[in-house]
């Protein structure tokens, strides 16, 4: 476990391993642990390491030593792979430094809102790129722009310029509020974005804690969504309506709007949720622009893909304590025991990994 003051949860058995396939999985080419024996004094004296404090192994020691055996059957097919990303979230370092000093609401917090967002893609198993608000987004089909509150004119027009080319956006409450001073636009919300989103904010609500707004979705075969926190009451110039508040003195307003832009389109999402709103949008967006997940997989069971050239690399991780069984689309050899032909249905052990190849 990790600790300064105090310890934290310790890492169930199986966990290290998978947590360090994981990371190889989502792109890392080098694992390095910290630390190897556990300090007897100082700030991390109960960061623990793979020794004890009395230099004695533990079971950590046991699954780095297993996991050291297996990357060198694997490691020379997997390093210099590369994964191909479907979709991108926008972080923005300059959204988040200004929500730190004013959130503007208590609950709100921009971490834990991409993390709302990220999640609604993870739990489809679907490649996420963490992009910059400037970076090329030409190669996704789809990107999220979490309240994205500092928008610069190069911002929104690389974002334009995406949308144009027919890229699909999503954006969400507290997007294009300020400049690059941290200071309120001198325009109708989202400022900048305004023309891309085919509507203007016609004013917004803070909620406190325990406070909740129905949605009415107007998506076929979409459930009603709860809102949360913060509300924005749009007024659409061209958007289309997907979903509408069904109480209080915006009763009816919409909630929710999607404007088609050049040969692409924009969703805005005017309200903060939890998991269950981001992805009731977000599964519609995703069967709309054609992006599928890696894999088919029970809950808790997470596929990502690495590609080395046109080969496929899949790491399948159960991160349940349960045996999971996972349905492979080809044949595949195990990597990290050699195991070849490996077709159909395979099963999975409470927290364990598989790391395959596609075979020719």
């Amino acid at each position: 476990p990790g600790g300064w003051e105090v310890v934290s949860v310790m890492p169930r058995p199986g966990e290290l391993r998978l947590w360090a396939y994981q990371s190889i999985a989502h792109g890392a080419d080098a694992i390095i642990f910290f630390r190897w024996r556990t300090a007897r004094f100082g700030t991390e004296e109960y960061w623990h390491g793979l020794l004890y404090h009395d230099g004695r192994p533990t079971r950590r020691y046991d699954e780095v030593k297993r996991m050291g055996t297996e990357i060198k059957r694997a490691g020379d097919v997997i390093v210099g792979s590369t994964i191909k990303a479907r979709a991108a979230i926008i972080h923005s370092y300059d959204s988040r430094f200004a929500f730190q000093i004013q959130p503007n609401n208590p609950k709100f917090s921009y971490p834990g809102h991409v993390q709302h967002v990220y999640r609604a893609l993870f739990r489809r198993n679907i490649p996420v790129d963490m992009v910059s608000p400037t970076a090329d987004l030409s190669r996704y089909k789809l990107v999220a722009a979490p309240a994205l509150h500092i928008v610069t004119a190069e911002i929104a027009d690389n974002l334009r310029r995406y949308v144009e080319q027919g890229g699909t956006l999503i954006l969400t409450p507290r997007s294009g509020v300020k400049d690059e001073a941290n200071a309120v636009v001198n325009a109708p919300l989202p400022g900048l974005l305004a023309d891309l989103c085919g509507m203007t904010v016609e004013e917004y609500d803070s909620l406190p804690e325990g406070v909740t707004q129905p949605l009415q979705f107007k998506i076929p075969a979409r459930p009603d969504q709860v809102a949360r926190v913060w509300y924005d009451v749009l007024a659409p110039q061209g958007a289309q309506v997907i979903a509408r508040y069904t109480q209080d003195y915006y009763k009816g307003k919409p909630a929710i709007t999607l404007n088609t832009y050049g040969k692409g389109r924009v969703l805005y999402v005017g309200v903060f949720g939890n998991d269950p709103l981001y992805e009731t949008f977000m599964s519609w967006l995703l069967a709309s622009v054609g992006v599928e997940g890696v894999l088919s997989a029970p809950e808790g069971v997470e596929v990502a893909e690495r590609w080395q050239g046109n080969r496929r690399l899949l790491f399948v991780l159960n991160h349940t304590e349960q045996a999971q069984d996972v349905v492979l689309p080809g044949r595949y050899t195990n990597l990290l025991n050699g195991q070849s032909g490996l077709t159909g249905t395979v099963t999975l052990a409470g927290r364990d990994v598989l790391v395959l190849a596609e075979e020719s």
